[in-house]
């Protein structure tokens, strides 16, 4: 909903005019971040990828359990560190200590991306954008469409897209891409929801949520 708030870090797509070069509109499909971990079966639907609930876990807090359980691992290795002179760089008990820490700090990485790559995520069409006077071309449903469709390609886990957008438009999501009015918002998006409803409010215009599976 921000019209500067591009970044190339995500799903990024740009409309430009062919013979200008100049930027008239933008679409972006931005993370929400990770499944949380979780003992019930019915938090998955495997079939199509799809979270049913809508709790969160971010890549940081992700990393933190791997490290806990690696650190666990530390402590539980009867192995000591080597001291006094065994501890000189030359020893044989510092290299095994040493190849011990460095295959640790391996093992961890390889943890971290098969925990991440296990879990799905929600994504939300954060941002669609064509400057006024190349609205009414076009140019808007030609980016989400395509940015749909190369979220798609990519073969990204999770396949629900969630956005927010003004009641008086929600009605172009739904005949357009499949969205519809999704009650149980992300917890991801509560804080941008919230900001958002109170300067829609002033406007006189309502501020929802609507999600759809790609």
């Amino acid at each position: 909903m921000n019209p500067l708030g591009i970044s190339h870090k995500n799903n990024l797509l740009i409309a430009e005019d062919t013979q200008t070069g100049k930027r008239v509109g933008w679409a972006q499909i931005r993370s929400l971040g990770y499944a949380g971990v979780t003992t019930d079966p019915s938090k998955f639907d495997d079939e199509n990828n799809s979270i049913i609930r809508r709790d969160l876990q971010s890549k940081l807090s992700i990393e933190e359990d791997v490290d806990e359980e690696m650190w666990q691992e530390f402590e539980d290795d009867l192995t000591d560190f080597p001291n006094g002179l065994a501890s000189l760089p030359w020893t044989e008990e510092y290299r095994e200590a040493s190849q011990a820490a460095i295959d640790r700090l391996q093992r961890r990485e390889r943890m971290l991306e098969l925990e991440l790559a296990a879990r799905p995520q929600l994504w939300e069409l954060s941002l669609v954008y064509v400057i006024p006077e190349w609205r009414r071309m076009g140019i808007g449903s030609a980016l989400v469409d395509q940015v749909l469709k190369r979220h798609v390609a990519t073969k990204q886990r999770g396949r629900d897209v969630y956005a927010l957008t003004l009641g008086s438009t929600i009605s172009w999501y739904e005949t357009q891409f499949g969205f519809a009015k999704e009650d149980q918002v992300p917890n991801a998006m509560a804080v941008e929801l919230n900001v958002g409803k109170a300067i829609t409010n002033i406007m006189g215009e309502e501020l929802v949520c609507i999600r759809t599976t790609i």
